[in-house]
């Protein structure tokens, strides 16, 4: 089953239990086996109850005084083997003092015999700049094993804090169509993906375009082609390099791949992508959509990770090229360079890109009939939480992504006879 956890539940409630060794735990962690989503809730609430409330002395409380919960969302994570728990808790805890959340983690075994809920909160405070003023927030982390875990909506809902925006974020292969993953879906405002981790690309694109009909979706994928779609945009910025635009006739994109028998030597992003060639996909997919090409036909079928298609223009036919690049110098699935082409009255013109092993991009522009104009600009690979982090301000729809998503969608089903065209 897609939404089971795999490769060993001890391993992954190990890597889960780090929430509450970290530098920013606030008060002891509350743990509690067979438990209920009553008494989870009656935890939760007594973790912000004011000192003259309870009698005592409250290490965190709210409305004004000194240590103040500031959530401002609900962010639902599942997790379905140890990397992905590894990743979740490296990425959460970067994420929480710029997104303050109530952070409900969900390892989910509805395999197991029996049904039974553990929970595990953690509580986290960071200083806002002043010797006593902290901003504070929670981790939850729930495991759901048998009947129970088929039903994640009914423990989740009760726990989440009204009136604030919910989001479900996916780290790894979301199971389609899945009971659970649906469940989820269906209580969020938001879900977030990262479509590089889909084993399925084109079925990915596919499904993630009719979610959309339901609730809005975020691809961190989407948010790392930022320094490439605003770099390329800035080609035609120049009044007199806008005329070559609506004469493009060739587009020639390349992609990391790990060179055969090394590792790739990026350490701080998830190295474990299972479609390395969507960003690349997505590039092209964006600026078919901006500039109006269409799919004409493949020129040659996906094989090894390379692609050809011819595609119609306005004016001219676009020679459409991705293709991997091994190199231990780039993650996997990182583009590497872009290459446009144009003609114009003066003769073909050229922009490129191409990216450095030092976080840094050399942009060139040879038209007109002048000598090549260069400049370096950086490009620093952000980091999963800085994705997260930009989407989760995010709250409505993306047209521009959407539009991206099916022109790589029907590039991807062009490049693929077997396939439906879509």
């Amino acid at each position: 089953m897609a939404a089971t956890v795999s490769g060993g539940h001890e391993n992954v409630v190990r890597e889960l239990e780090r929430f509450g060794q970290a530098p920013s735990l606030a008060t002891p962690v509350w743990e509690a086996r067979d438990t209920s989503v009553p008494a989870i809730e009656a935890q939760l609430a007594e973790l912000w109850t004011p000192p003259e409330a309870s009698g005592e002395d409250a290490v965190i409380t709210e409305k004004g005084l000194p240590h103040a919960r500031a959530s401002v969302l609900n962010l639902i994570v599942t997790v379905v083997d140890a990397d992905a728990a590894d990743r979740v808790v490296r990425t959460m805890m970067d994420l929480g003092i710029r997104h303050p959340s109530r952070a409900i983690v969900l390892v989910a075994d509805p395999e197991a015999r029996g049904a039974s809920l553990d929970a595990r909160i953690s509580t986290h405070c960071h200083p806002l700049g002043g010797e006593t003023d902290r901003i504070c927030y929670e981790e939850v982390v729930l495991t759901v094993r048998g009947e129970a875990a088929r039903h994640l909506s009914g423990i989740v809902a009760p726990l989440l804090i009204h009136d604030l925006p919910t989001h479900v974020w996916w780290p790894g292969d979301p199971p389609f169509g899945h009971p659970v993953f649906d469940q989820l879906v269906s209580i969020a405002d938001r879900l977030i993906v990262d479509s590089s981790d889909f084993s399925d690309l084109l079925l990915g694109y596919r499904r993630l375009s009719n979610l959309r009909r339901r609730s809005g979706v975020g691809d961190l994928l989407w948010d790392r082609l930022g320094w490439w779609q605003e770099l390329t945009a800035e080609f035609f910025d120049v009044p007199r390099f806008r005329r070559y635009l609506p004469n493009l006739n060739r587009l020639w994109v390349r992609y990391a791949v790990p060179a055969e028998g090394k590792r790739a030597q990026r350490t701080d992003v998830e190295p474990s992508i299972r479609s390395p060639i969507s960003q690349a996909l997505l590039y092209a997919g964006w600026l078919a959509s901006r500039v109006g090409w269409r799919r004409d036909r493949a020129m040659e079928q996906l094989q090894d990770g390379r692609l050809r298609l011819r595609l119609e223009g306005r004016y001219e036919m676009i020679d459409l090229l991705i293709e991997p690049l091994a190199t231990d110098d780039f993650t996997p699935g990182e583009l590497v360079n872009a290459h446009l082409r144009a003609l114009g009255e003066t003769g073909a013109a050229e922009f490129i890109i191409d990216r450095n092993r030092d976080d840094e991009a050399t942009v060139a522009t040879n038209a007109d009939g002048m000598t090549a104009l260069l400049r370096t600009v950086p490009m620093d690979e952000p980091s999963e939480a800085d994705l997260l982090s930009s989407d989760l301000i995010t709250e409505s729809n993306e047209p521009v992504y959407e539009a991206a998503l099916r022109a790589a969608a029907v590039f991807l089903a062009a490049a693929q006879p077997s396939q439906d065209v879509a």
